[in-house]
């Protein structure tokens, strides 16, 4: 009889949690998946720009590749790592060289400029089959 009960109050929370995370359309991550967020180090380079930190983590449950970031304007007077953050297509950035994102891990760089630039997510794949 527990067990009866146990299920039936278990087996809603296992539907509810599998629509959330397959999303309305049947996909389980898109560009709200990803969580952009810039910090301002403290640290001024020579000519009086500030070292900004960006980190972005994956929040899909799933890898994810390809990912671009929106960045208009984006201009920096320090070296950036091209493999974690360059240039793309259209206008975009690619993040992490296009190289998959694993569930929950971060992938950061530094930039310098006079003030911080809005990064917002523009594209995505998953990484193979989740």
């Amino acid at each position: 009889m527990a067990t009866s009960s146990m299920l039936g109050t278990i087996l809603p929370v296992i539907f509810f949690a599998v629509v959330l995370l397959s999303g309305a359309n049947g996909e389980r991550c898109n560009t709200s998946s990803i969580q952009v967020e810039t910090f301002n180090s403290g640290i001024m380079v020579s000519g009086g720009d500030m070292v900004f930190e960006v980190v972005l983590k994956n929040l899909c449950p799933c890898a994810i590749r390809n990912v671009q970031l929106d960045a208009r304007g984006f201009s920096t007077t320090v070296d950036v790592d091209p493999a974690a953050f360059r240039a793309d297509d259209g206008g975009a950035y690619l993040v992490n060289g296009g190289e998959p994102i694993p569930s929950m891990a971060t992938v950061s760089f530094q930039y310098a400029w006079d003030h911080f630039f809005q990064m917002t997510p523009r594209n995505l794949e998953v990484d193979g089959q989740c």
